[in-house]
């Protein structure tokens, strides 16, 4: 009789798959899911979404100017794609906020709820660019 496989998980928790060939495909499965949601860094998410991300945010940056108002920026469609795109858009976010600071900073908010914009800081877009990256770097983002 061939012993149960027992998965440690991140050192969190066990999981047992069983044994046999299906119980390892399961359990190749589920850490591959594991690994999939786990918060991976910008560069090791799927190519789907890196491509998803960079065609809204060229579309967002090309049909709205730099005179465009705060809710203007905030509520383009493509803008509103990326936010719907939920915690898996942050690391691409914060990546592309630091390669070039913009307007990011309604869709970091309205994704975490997080707002580490000292007052002071609010309408400079370096200061802020600079705090939502130090932020993400404190939760552990990476990009």
């Amino acid at each position: 009789m061939s012993q149960a496989l027992v998965l440690p998980v991140f050192g969190l928790l066990s999981i047992s798959a069983g044994s046999g060939k299906e119980a390892e495909l399961v359990s190749d499965r589920f850490l591959d899911a594991m690994i999939h949601y786990w918060d991976l860094p910008a560069s090791r998410q799927s190519l789907d979404l890196v491509n998803k991300f960079g065609e809204l945010a060229r579309e967002w940056k090309a049909n709205c100017g730099p005179a465009s108002s705060i809710t203007q920026l905030a509520m383009h469609p493509a803008y509103q794609r990326i936010i719907g795109m939920g915690a898996e858009a942050v690391p691409l976010i914060l990546q592309e906020l630091e390669r070039s600071p913009d307007h990011w900073f309604w869709a970091l908010h309205a994704i975490t709820g997080a707002d580490p914009v000292e007052h002071g800081d609010r309408g400079r877009i370096a200061r802020m660019a600079e705090a939502w990256i130090r932020w993400g770097k404190e939760q552990g983002y990476a990009w």
